[in-house]
């Protein structure tokens, strides 16, 4: 048989950033799933979004039409206003991953592809079951003698008689068990009970009670208040009203507000000056301990993603990006960091990628 011929989509997909850091870039694609996320290892890259997780979603295609999946347990994806993890988009529809919102343009294209021809099907014999047994021979019951053997005739005499007084013994024994059972269930919690009031009543008891205290109330309060650990913490709470009411106190607040401002926007660079002054103001300040600390990692991924996402473009002779992603790392590091090795990492990348844009390798 020939093969039969069919329609196949030729997939062309174009995502149009509307609103946030990235708006106004434009990632065209031809593939059925498309990954979104803030790593350099997905097909849309959203290094300059904080609200964007490394792996934040996909775009799949079923059935003629795309499925947008949440990949991020931390962060959202919203369709209509509406927080979805699994959702189907129409043309021309908008949705939002982080801080950042997408318009859906695809074309489906009509291209040809064969099909194999299907398969003639094959006839299965039908097997044949055994004869049936005939249907006059006799049904015998288990319980029920065989027609030919003979029949056991009831004995003559006094037989009720004695199956009348073994029911009546039965019977009388009986009660006579349930009587001995009750008794022992009953001694038994006799005997329980005697042996907790002999421990209640024992004199030992009394003589282990404690002496109660002859002192007053007035006494115990006096004597409270005069100990050293009574002292201590009082000395301890006018501290602490004292540490909130200066000025170091009101200042180092107002440093760790501006810095958790920026920790949210992204601007970690800055975020980190803050916690560093919330520091210097109050040593003993967690928070701006943990938010430094946070904000440090959180740069060095920044500046690693934007040194692997330079790599790529140079590997794919985009030489623009690649100079774009290398002057970046330079002003996010600035130059208070010149000697460190991204820096002259990023510095000599950018000097090799102007030189590729301009044709000399």
């Amino acid at each position: 048989m020939s093969a039969a011929v069919q329609q196949k989509p030729q997939l062309m997909v174009k995502l149009n950033v509307v609103k946030g850091p990235h708006a106004g870039q434009v990632f065209q694609l031809s593939k059925s799933q498309i990954s979104i996320g803030r790593g350099p290892e997905n097909d849309v890259v959203l290094l300059n979004d904080p609200q964007v997780s490394r792996a934040h979603a996909q775009l799949v295609l079923v059935d003629r039409d795309f499925e947008i999946v949440n990949l991020s347990k931390k962060n959202a994806v919203f369709v209509n206003g509406e927080n979805v993890d699994r959702w189907k988009l129409v043309n021309q529809e908008t949705f939002i991953v982080g801080d950042s919102e997408f318009k859906l343009e695809y074309d489906l294209g009509q291209a040809v592809a064969s099909v194999p021809a299907k398969k003639m099907a094959q006839v299965v014999p039908i097997k044949v079951q055994a004869a049936a047994a005939p249907k006059n021979q006799a049904l015998v019951r288990p319980n029920q003698m065989p027609t030919g053997a003979p029949k056991m005739q009831r004995p003559i005499g006094p037989a009720p008689r004695v199956q009348a007084n073994v029911n009546s013994q039965a019977r009388t024994v009986k009660p006579s068990l349930l009587k001995n059972s009750r008794v022992r269930f009953y001694g038994i919690i006799g005997l329980v009970l005697a042996g907790f009031l002999f421990f209640m009543m024992s004199p030992g008891k009394s003589n282990s009670q404690k002496a109660k205290s002859i002192l007053k109330y007035e006494d115990e309060i006096d004597i409270k208040l005069n100990s050293k650990t009574e002292k201590e913490l009082v000395d301890k709470r006018e501290e602490l009203v004292k540490s909130k009411e200066s000025p170091q106190k009101q200042r180092a607040d107002e440093n760790f507000i501006k810095g958790m401002r920026d920790f949210q926007l992204g601007n970690y660079s800055r975020a980190m000056d803050f916690f560093q002054v919330v520091l210097n103001l109050q040593a003993d300040h967690a928070l701006a301990r943990r938010h430094l600390y946070l904000a440090k990692v959180r740069f060095d991924e920044l500046i690693q993603a934007k040194l692997m996402l330079g790599d790529s473009y140079y590997k794919k002779h985009n030489f623009s990006m690649c100079e774009s992603m290398y002057r970046q790392v330079l002003d996010m590091l600035g130059d208070k960091k010149t000697d460190d090795p991204k820096f002259k990492l990023a510095e000599s990348k950018t000097k090799e990628c102007r030189l590729a844009a301009e044709g000399i390798r």
